[in-house]
């Protein structure tokens, strides 16, 4: 079988050492096919046939008719109306009802929506627009003695 076994098995000794350092089977398997040129793979595909694609069934979209879109409005979440009372839409109803008159920080912005709006609002959904506001001259802004900003209109 092997002419020079004792050679043969010091060789493959040392061929273990360094496969094992790779902890990847993956690599290993790589290694030693590269090694010994066996690619069990293609042997295994050629011994069995590939099975036929089998072809992809299509569904046609049913065409929806206004009746049904008119009445979708009750039926689930996806149809819900979009809320005119949000975060941007609450600071700009404040701002138009002249909440601004008297210097507010973010807090009191958002307790008073909580309190009179019924609406609770986090700091982070309308700093920006406070910000967008501050930039565009509409509102202007001086840190108080907790450093925070207060906002008033100019």
């Amino acid at each position: 079988m092997f002419k020079d076994f004792d050679t043969t098995k010091k060789q493959l000794a040392e061929l273990a050492e360094v496969v094992n350092k790779f902890k990847s089977e993956a690599v290993q398997l790589k290694l030693l096919e590269l090694l010994f040129d066996a690619k069990p793979h293609e042997i295994e595909a050629e011994e069995t046939e590939p099975a036929p694609a089998k072809p992809k069934k299509r569904t046609k979209r049913k065409a929806t008719s206004s009746k049904k879109t008119a009445s979708a409005g009750s039926e689930g979440k996806s149809a819900k109306k979009p809320s005119t009372f949000g975060p941007t839409a609450i600071l700009k109803k404040l701002y138009d009802d002249g909440f601004f008159s008297e210097a507010r920080s973010i807090a009191d912005i958002c307790q008073y929506s909580d309190a009179n709006l019924a609406r609770k609002i986090k700091p982070n959904e309308i700093s920006g627009k406070l910000a967008r506001m501050v930039r565009d001259g509409e509102l202007a802004r001086e840190k108080n003695s907790d450093n925070q900003y207060e906002y008033t209109k100019p």
